[in-house]
């Protein structure tokens, strides 16, 4: 992301803060230090903010705090646990440059977290049925090499592929718009396990992308904050719906052109989000096809290898 000025913004609003210099006891140290190298046409703030950007999400990311997380989530959901307490929790956070260079710029952070917010937001996580980290490579490379010809299962004739429907974007307010949806069609199209459809009523599987949060804070008189989070509600997988999370926040100069900037972002969550749709799909009609050749689905548990025989 683009960002500008001297300065790396405050990342909450001042109701949540306490006057400088006051530390709770019980709180929660961050220390984080990044370096950041200097864009071509690019001002050295810009360069500072970035690099201030990745140490904060670098210094929160390795409080101990989160040991018990970074054993039960996976490296997607523990990076938005992460921006979610840097979104909304840091406090009384400070930048300092270490080095100012022709082509790079280091700085260092400090700031703290109340120990109870941090467990909050492990709370929400952990309530939902978040994936477990993935087996290393190392303990299946043995067990997929010797059968992955036999548990790729594709679909080898149009009969047998699904629909997928993707409805048009809907924001907080109850207002749509296909606009931001067409990019996401392209991204499942021409897809080997599905066919998209404009007809939900007929669709396995119906994606509707949906906008739940977008907020510009004026944080002084050169910098702005725009918070987005968005989701993909994916019915047909479960008996409910699953949803695709991804939520961000940009600096930007107060100059630039909100709503280009918002559109940069939102695709860009977009996108990230479909990712993440789109392998759950492919998994649960991969899982569908094992199902109908072997009469079970091997993919849930690759590393089990009782009882296989072929």
């Amino acid at each position: 992301m683009h960002l500008k000025q001297k300065l790396f913004a405050i990342l909450l609003p001042a109701a949540f803060l306490l006057p400088a210099g006051v530390v709770c006891a019980q709180s929660v140290e961050i220390y984080g230090n990044a370096c950041e190298k200097v864009v071509q046409g690019e001002s050295k703030s810009s360069t500072r903010v970035r690099a201030a950007d990745k140490a904060v999400f670098l210094g929160v990311k390795k409080i101990k705090e989160l040991d018990k997380a970074k054993q039960i989530l996976n490296e997607h959901d523990l990076n938005v646990l992460v921006y979610r307490l840097v979104d909304e929790y840091v406090e009384d956070l400070s930048v300092n440059t270490t080095k100012d260079e022709e082509d790079k710029i280091c700085v260092e952070i400090k700031g703290w977290l109340n120990p109870q917010n941090v467990a909050a937001v492990e709370n929400e996580f952990f309530k939902d049925d978040v994936p477990l980290k993935e087996a290393s490579a190392e303990m299946v490379a043995e067990v997929a090499d010797d059968v992955k010809a036999e548990t790729l299962i594709k679909p080898d004739n149009p009969e047998s592929l699904a629909l997928v429907h993707i409805a048009v974007l809907e924001y907080y307010n109850g207002a749509k718009s296909g606009k931001f949806t067409e990019p996401l069609k392209e991204q499942f199209s021409d897809n080997p396990y599905f066919y998209l459809t404009e007809d939900a009523e007929i669709a396995d599987y119906v994606i509707r992308p949906k906008v739940l949060k977008a907020k510009v804070d004026k944080l002084d008189a050169g910098h702005k904050r725009l918070q987005m989070v968005v989701t993909l509600e994916i019915y047909g997988l479960e008996e409910g719906v699953v949803n695709e999370y991804q939520n961000r926040f940009v600096l930007f100069g107060a100059e630039e052109d909100e709503q280009k900037t918002a559109s940069r972002l939102l695709n860009k969550l977009l996108e990230n989000a479909g990712d993440g749709a789109l392998r759950k799909i492919e998994h649960h009609e991969q899982e569908r096809l094992e199902q109908k050749e072997i009469g079970r689905s091997l993919s849930n548990n690759p590393t089990t290898t009782e009882n296989w025989s072929f």
